[in-house]
């Protein structure tokens, strides 16, 4: 561990916009405090700190997800010595990476977004997604045949129902926020077959004969509800 890090506290969590229906979160070193980078300069590439910050209600809150991820930018630290940290490298929010470019940001890595695999002949798995109470959408590969089984009992909708913009920005892959309750059948046959479940399609589930293992994790950003 370099000596510039070690020790350092990790701050709270942190949100950038990967897309605008979805904010990243993941816990941030104090980068403002190592000089030559300000509270300013993050603020101006998207950063919001958790604590006290205005989410835009709706939006899904996603924490350490495997995609989608923000770009990245780096920057050098102008007044660093030898044996400090020479640059730093952080998320940029999907609209604020122009101004990133702009203020001495490079552009490092860009953004990563869900894979997605429809279901093919000549291919054995697809891509599963189970449609959470946040309205995000977590896509996990599965067995074509497993699909075709027990997706419909699960809740389960495959790539080929994404078709709009919307439906895109709330794909999320491998994180740990939101994640799908999980549910299990004993088969005929005495086997179990075991997966994640669209939590709209809970009911379905137990009526179909499985069993709850588990229920969803989000993070509840929901817009407030009408009436006076």
């Amino acid at each position: 561990m370099p000596s510039f890090t070690r020790g350092k506290k990790r701050e709270d969590l942190v949100y950038v916009l990967v897309n605008q229906s979805m904010y990243y979160g993941w816990k941030r070193k104090d980068i403002a405090a190592l000089g030559g980078i300000s509270e300013a300069d993050l603020t101006n590439i998207g950063h919001l700190k958790a604590e006290g910050a205005t989410l835009t209600a709706g939006n899904v809150i996603v924490i350490g997800a495997k995609s989608p991820q923000p770009a990245r930018v780096t920057r050098k630290i102008s007044n660093a010595t030898v044996g400090q940290q020479q640059s730093v490298s952080t998320f940029c929010a999907y609209d604020k990476l122009a101004a990133a470019l702009g203020a001495k940001w490079n552009a490092s890595t860009s953004r990563r977004a869900v894979t997605l695999r429809a279901p093919v002949a000549t291919r054995g798995s697809l891509t599963a997604i189970a449609t959470l109470g946040d309205g995000s959408k977590y896509c996990f590969p599965m067995n074509k045949a497993d699909f075709e089984n027990y997706g419909a009992e699960l809740g389960l909708t495959n790539a080929t129902t994404i078709n709009t913009d919307l439906e895109r920005n709330k794909l999320v892959s491998g994180s740990t926020r939101p994640y799908p309750g999980r549910a299990s059948k004993l088969l005929e046959d005495g086997s179990t077959f075991s997966s994640f479940f669209s939590t709209a399609g809970q009911g379905a589930a137990l009526t179909a004969g499985y069993a709850i293992l588990s229920e969803e994790v989000i993070i509840s950003n929901a817009a407030p509800s009408g009436g006076n």
